[in-house]
């Protein structure tokens, strides 16, 4: 019975390790119609021709206003890069984001508080020339 008891104890906290996983892929391209352009001076509209592709993508720490990048351990990967980030729950700020870069346009997701670690892994397709952009935190 002990047996029985320990192996539900040990199912339950892989089940719950799981489950404090994220992972977050950034979108391939951001669409020009979600980007608002206010009419100014003597110009009738402004216009965004196309999707604008994928850049990169990074942590920032803190409030978003305050834009506090991060800079992880990173090691080059085949056709990319990988890069780590540690967190001390202690004496971290609490808000963590992964950001998603698209030129001057950035979308951005929080991270959970809990989060002690994230993988970013960033890769170069070679055709079509896109970037690939994901983040699993722990």
């Amino acid at each position: 019975m002990k047996l029985l008891s320990l192996a539900v104890s040990v199912f339950s906290l892989v089940l719950s390790a799981q489950a404090a996983e994220q992972r977050i892929e950034c979108p391939a391209r951001y669409p020009a119609e979600d980007i608002p352009l206010r009419e100014t001076g003597d110009w009738d509209t402004g216009l965004v021709p196309a999707d604008i592709p994928l850049e990169g993508g990074g942590m920032f720490t803190g409030p978003l206003v305050r834009r506090a990048e991060l800079r992880g351990s990173e090691r080059r990967i085949r056709g990319g890069y990988i890069t780590n980030f540690g967190f001390n729950r202690d004496q971290d700020p609490p808000e963590k984001w992964f950001v998603c870069h698209y030129g001057h346009v950035q979308l951005a997701r929080r991270i959970a508080d809990t989060t002690t670690a994230c993988e970013l892994t960033h890769k170069e397709r070679k055709f079509p020339k896109e970037s690939d952009v994901r983040l699993i935190c722990r």
